[in-house]
């Protein structure tokens, strides 16, 4: 299962939090970034750090979930898009 977070960091933060073997998807809102949607493990610490904040308000969402395969659809299908892989933490 996929679940969007748009403008909602308590609901995200608390996703994270009880999912540390999940995958995060981060996505800019305009669509314009080319390596977007990115994917991130869930303990990526610019994914769930409290210090950096914005994470579902701003210019980004997230889509989360425990099964890689069912993001990349999701990413396919929403987005048009494959997902890229966290160079750091994937």
């Amino acid at each position: 299962m996929v679940e969007l977070f748009d403008n909602d960091e308590t609901g995200y933060l608390k996703w994270v939090q009880a999912n540390p073997h999940g995958f995060v998807a981060n996505v800019d809102r305009a669509g314009s970034v080319p390596q977007y949607p990115m994917v991130h493990a869930a303990t990526h610490g610019s994914m769930s750090s409290p210090k950096i904040g914005n994470f579902t308000t701003g210019d980004y969402v997230k889509f989360c979930g425990t099964d890689l395969s069912a993001l990349e659809q999701y990413s396919q299908t929403k987005y048009g898009r494959s997902l890229t892989r966290c160079s750091h933490c994937m």
